[in-house]
């Protein structure tokens, strides 16, 4: 379906985010990680070069998440019985996942680590 103004595809763009959340629990829990995440920022008063790492390395884990769940969703949809390469593509949807999922690991420490290190005795 092609959308006829930029509100149409909003509002389909919102509906997949929906969608994502209730159809994945780790896109859930990634979620809830975020805004702690956020508060713990707001609590140490990030600069505003740290946010802009936070919020790519954030964004970069729900993106692949969404991309993992859609793969997933299309897979199962294509073929509900096991098929070896079906199993290939899920488990490469899921390793992206965990490598964003590394990275924005990393980026929290390099980020926090000074922060927390100025507040408790490191």
């Amino acid at each position: 379906m092609k959308h006829t103004n930029f509100f149409s595809a909003l509002k389909t763009a919102l509906i997949g985010i929906r969608s994502l959340l209730k159809e994945s629990r780790n896109a859930r829990i990634q979620s809830v990680l975020f805004l702690c995440i956020c508060i713990t920022g707001l609590f140490v008063q990030l600069s505003y070069y740290d946010w802009l790492w936070i919020l790519a390395a954030s964004t970069f884990v729900l993106t692949m998440e969404a991309l993992n769940t859609s793969i997933e969703q299309l897979a199962d949809l294509i073929s509900s019985e096991y098929h070896p390469k079906i199993k290939i593509l899920k488990d490469i949807a899921a390793g992206a996942v965990l490598i964003a999922s590394i990275f924005s690991i990393v980026v929290a420490c390099v980020v926090f680590l000074p922060y927390l290190c100025a507040i408790l005795p490191c």
